[in-house]
């Protein structure tokens, strides 16, 4: 009946003409060991999803109840178990998600018909992933190519779930009985909330993710696989899914060029000058040797390089272009593209180009502080203050204690600094602001990867600023349901309150016109954030505070 069903479902998309692709159906979990109808429903559950292997494929996430709430496989990665359960609302289980919005209920409900009719709803989108084990068998790494067959659009995700494929257990490890565990997921990549996607994808555009994890509370490294998949993060809808194999990836162009990444230069700019970087990775199937590089800022005389090599398919090169000097506007564009590979045209010309908006930089005076909150690596933090001759005028870390700390920074007069921060671990600390006049923030951060760079001038020419946002209390922290945000103002301001998450996506956001002066009290509700770390930040017209909140 299934195969009956999948070829009547085939030739009618030959007939019709479309370019949509077949579906891999994406089974999505919550259960636990703890469970009693977990471990009566699984089962069957199991050996339906085994028998269609072909047209649809599952992620398990275990969670923390019944009580005692001690299942192995949520206690390796409590944080992922936990963001994924929520995203979803899953507050009883087994409970299964079927694309996300296909099918929601217990598994004893979904039959053969259930993953047919599934199946049978056609996919915008392709999708290969390939799995390498490194030699020391201590990191996996992934790729995923996401190729749309037909134009999509909205908030798109891709998600790589790293799973254990089957877990055996010789005497059960919770209350269930249940001894063998199948698709368990292991870590989320590369976040929680997955990698960003172009909003708007016609058919031939493609995205590839590379991702690596250094293995954790792996039982069996010879069950290692991977289930990406690609998600509607507004309406939870799953367009496509896809296992992991060995077998490697095939391009989608022959020819095919890709400006991955632009570094060294600063989003705000008042030296006049950049003298930025850039990485091309080779995403066709004929090697690259040869290509060239154009760059110019705000339309000013363009520079060119000429590149010579040998790229093979996801090989990349990181070239070190020359200084561009230029005079400072309001907004100033860098703009980067590279074509002519291989002396011919590029098959997928959409991403040979970068735009990076360098903005003039503030002019301040009076104290400026650095404040830093370290994370559980404090150890890989340094940073460093340059003048405009490029001597290094203050430097610290790294350091030895994680947590927050205040360091006054003293500088001279009349001259355009800039700041750079490195982590020797490449994911950046908790936060970091450059503050001047109490409260005024000149630029901030978090999740930066390795470096992070920035562009200031400082004056004894300037307006003393007064501080209009004091005593501030935010409570309680960590926070559950709601979230208290207690200050005093001292005159009439529009009032700004946001959110952001670690990777600096917007959570929440409230805009007041006109805020009276005096005591002021606000209540955040937070019971639907995922639990993790948060910044809040709130602006006044001369004032300004952020506070790391933790939901759980």
């Amino acid at each position: 009946m299934k195969k009956i069903a999948l070829f009547l479902f085939s030739l009618f998309m030959v007939v019709s003409g479309y370019t949509q692709s077949q579906r891999m159906v994406l089974a999505e979990e919550c259960t636990s060991s703890t469970c009693v109808p977990c471990g009566q429903q699984n089962p069957a559950f199991d050996a339906l999803l085994q028998a269609n292997s072909d047209i649809i494929t599952a992620i398990k996430y275990h969670v923390w109840w019944p009580a005692p709430g001690n299942d192995p496989m949520y206690l390796a990665n409590k944080a992922d178990n936990t963001a994924r359960t929520s995203y979803y609302n899953v507050n009883s289980v087994p409970h299964v998600m079927l694309d996300g919005t296909y099918f929601n209920g217990m598994p004893s409900q979904v039959n053969q018909t259930t993953i047919n009719n599934a199946a049978a709803v056609s996919s915008p989108f392709e999708i290969q992933v390939q799995q390498q084990l490194s030699p020391d068998e201590d990191t996996i790494y992934l790729t995923t190519l996401i190729h749309a067959t037909d134009q999509v659009s909205g908030n798109l995700v891709g998600h790589v779930v790293v799973i254990e494929k089957h877990i055996h257990f010789n005497t059960p490890p919770g209350s269930n009985g249940e001894k063998d565990f199948y698709n368990v997921m292991k870590k989320l990549l590369p976040t929680q909330g997955g990698a960003e996607m172009p909003s708007s994808m016609d058919s031939g555009d493609y995205v590839i993710l590379q991702n690596a994890w250094a293995l954790e509370n792996v039982y069996d490294n010879n069950e290692l696989g991977a289930v990406s998949f690609v998600q509607n993060s507004s309406t939870k809808e799953v367009f496509q899914a896809a296992n992991s194999s060995t077998d490697p990836i095939t391009p989608v162009y022959s020819l095919d060029a890709q400006i991955l990444s632009v570094m060294d230069v600063t989003s705000y700019n008042c030296s006049g000058s950049v003298t930025p970087a850039v990485i091309i990775r080779n995403n066709g199937s004929t090697d690259l040797t040869s290509f060239t590089i154009h760059y110019s800022v705000n339309d000013g005389e363009p520079q060119s390089y000429e590149w010579s090599g040998d790229l093979a398919f996801l090989a990349t090169a990181q070239i070190q272009l020359s200084t561009v000097n230029f005079a400072v506007q309001d907004t100033n564009h860098l703009v980067i593209s590279c074509d002519n590979p291989n002396g011919a045209n590029d098959d997928y010309p959409s991403n040979n180009t970068s735009n990076s908006p360098m903005y003039e930089a503030s002019l301040v005076s009076g104290n400026i502080v650095l404040a830093l909150i370290l994370d559980d690596h404090p150890e890989e933090t340094t940073w460093e203050i340059y003048n405009s001759l490029g001597d290094t005028v203050q430097h610290g870390g790294p350091y030895d204690t994680p947590g927050q700390m205040i360091i006054p920074i003293e500088l001279d007069y009349g001259n355009c600094f800039q700041f750079v921060i490195h982590d020797a671990g490449g994911n950046g600390t908790d936060y970091y602001a450059l503050v001047y006049g109490g409260n005024n923030i000149i630029f901030e951060g978090s999740d930066f990867g390795s470096i992070a760079r920035n562009e200031f001038q400082y004056s004894i020419v300037g307006i003393e600023v007064p501080e209009l946002i004091s005593d501030v209390n935010v409570y309680p922290n960590p926070a559950t349901d709601n979230l208290n945000i207690d200050f005093y103002l001292s005159d009439y301001s529009p009032v700004d309150i946001s959110i952001t998450d670690r990777i600096g996506k917007l959570i929440y956001s409230e805009k007041l016109n006109e805020v009276s002066p005096g005591r002021k009290h606000f209540e955040i509700h937070t019971n639907n954030l995922l639990p993790g770390m948060y910044l809040l930040k709130v602006d006044a017209v001369t004032g300004s505070f952020v506070r790391k909140v933790s939901i759980r």
